[in-house]
């Protein structure tokens, strides 16, 4: 798809992808003004993360774990700052890693009949999607550890 592009270029038109993604998100939760960047900030960032761990070999899941983790942490600092509610930015930021594309091949390769390969695309789209929620609740662990709330709070009010 990207293959006109110099290599330099296609991990981050790829975050731009998801970044655009991850604003038609925010617009459906109602996210408005600089909070729709910050959201799309959120899912480029999380993108950026994960594509790399992708590529060099690793897992889907860990690679998704570290990227949600950078998403819950993010989410957090910035939340703090501008004095909203987290959750805005965690949910329009994990949108580019949610395994849509294993849960449609899970159901495209049951009704084909294939039982066995859609456990198995069914179990690493589980796997993934469990690493998000783990990731996200250790960022969340994370940010009340090293009080993100209160240090995002002194540079709001600069």
């Amino acid at each position: 798809m990207m293959a006109f592009l110099p290599p330099l270029w296609a991990p981050v038109a790829a975050c731009l992808w998801a970044a655009l993604a991850t604003v038609g998100f925010a617009i459906l939760f109602n996210a408005r003004g600089v909070d729709l960047l910050l959201a799309a900030l959120g899912g480029a960032l999380g993108w950026g993360i994960a594509a790399p761990l992708r590529g060099s070999g690793g897992s889907e899941a860990v690679a998704c774990l570290v990227a949600s983790m950078g998403i819950g942490i993010y989410a957090e600092l910035v939340a703090a700052i501008r004095r909203r509610p987290a959750s805005i930015y965690i949910a329009c930021g994990i949108i580019p890693l949610v395994p849509g594309g294993g849960m449609y091949f899970t159901m495209l390769e049951y009704v084909r009949g294939h039982d066995r390969q859609s456990l198995s695309i069914a179990l690493a789209t589980l796997l993934t999607a469990g690493a998000i929620a783990v990731g996200l609740s250790v960022s969340n662990a994370l940010s009340r550890l090293l009080a993100l709330r209160r240090i995002g709070a002194r540079i709001g009010r600069r």
